[in-house]
């Protein structure tokens, strides 16, 4: 009898482990429970009308905007926030339970485990793209869907690419020059100039190239709101430490309007231009 009890207690104990071994499929739907394991309503999110926006995952991008496209360098994570853009502009967010997600190309980066992250591979190539598409559970309108662009781009790309307030004048003491208030480098070599920032206003904007290893610096302007004259074709970007770069033989351009009087070139007084990386 004390035989057959141990020989049952084995082979049950045995089936235990087997049924807890078992590998679960892993899935990119959400389960629609909350982090307490309370259930969720996703009813009232799926019927919404109001286009769906990603945000908040850009530390370049302010959280209360949306946000097409970001950038990052490979073998991150990134928290992933959604939500329905209102009639005044407004993300109000929606529940990563009750999300699907899909991601292009599969082998570049997952979802999460828990949903709320995508995890970029430690192999992802600069200049590479990565789409992840989110959709509300159940949702039938083209508004229920939205696409995300993640360029993977080198640590020095990444340092880059931020908006940078103006700092200081170096070199050039008693030289009067009139340098913009802010800069902003994009992922797309994009490059916007404003000495009035307003929310989202720039003064004018274009393309430049950089080459970290000489500091060689181009620039080509190619619309704006307010274009000065003389801007320049080049100089030398160099970067100083974590926050700061700096540009020499370069001009901005004199202003027309509001202007300081009697402004110099700060490319012909041998200025260098300091900007402070914001955030």
């Amino acid at each position: 009898m004390w035989r057959l009890t141990l020989q049952t207690l084995s082979l049950g104990a045995v089936c235990l482990c087997l049924a807890a071994c078992v590998t679960q499929p892993q899935s990119v739907a959400a389960p629609e429970t909350s982090p307490a394991g309370e259930a969720i309503d996703c009813s009232s999110y799926h019927q919404s009308d109001a286009p769906l926006v990603f945000h908040a995952m850009d530390p370049n991008i302010p959280p209360s905007l949306p946000a097409s496209r970001i950038v990052t360098g490979a073998g991150v994570r990134i928290a992933i926030s959604v939500g329905h853009l209102d009639l005044h502009r407004v993300i109000q967010p929606v529940p990563l339970q009750c999300m699907d997600w899909q991601v292009s190309p599969s082998d570049a980066a997952r979802i999460s485990q828990d949903g709320s992250a995508i995890e970029i591979g430690d192999d992802a190539r600069p200049g590479s793209e990565i789409l992840l598409t989110g959709t509300v559970s159940g949702s039938s309108v083209s508004a229920g869907s939205e696409t995300l662009r993640i360029l993977i781009v080198d640590e020095v790309s990444r340092w880059l690419i931020a908006t940078w307030s103006f700092d200081e004048v170096r070199g050039c003491e008693g030289a009067r020059v009139d340098p913009p208030l802010e800069i902003r480098f994009e992922a797309n070599n994009g490059l916007s100039v404003t000495w009035t920032p307003f929310e989202r206003y720039w003064d004018f904007w274009g393309r430049y190239g950089w080459v970290p290893e000489t500091g060689a610096f181009s620039f080509t302007v190619t619309d704006g709101n307010q274009i000065p004259t003389g801007i320049s074709s080049g100089g030398q970007l160099v970067i100083e430490g974590e926050r700061r770069l700096a540009l020499s033989g370069f001009d901005f351009g004199k202003r027309e309007r509001g202007a300081p009087p009697s402004s110099v070139s700060a490319a012909d007084a041998g200025c260098t231009l300091v900007f402070r990386r914001q955030g």
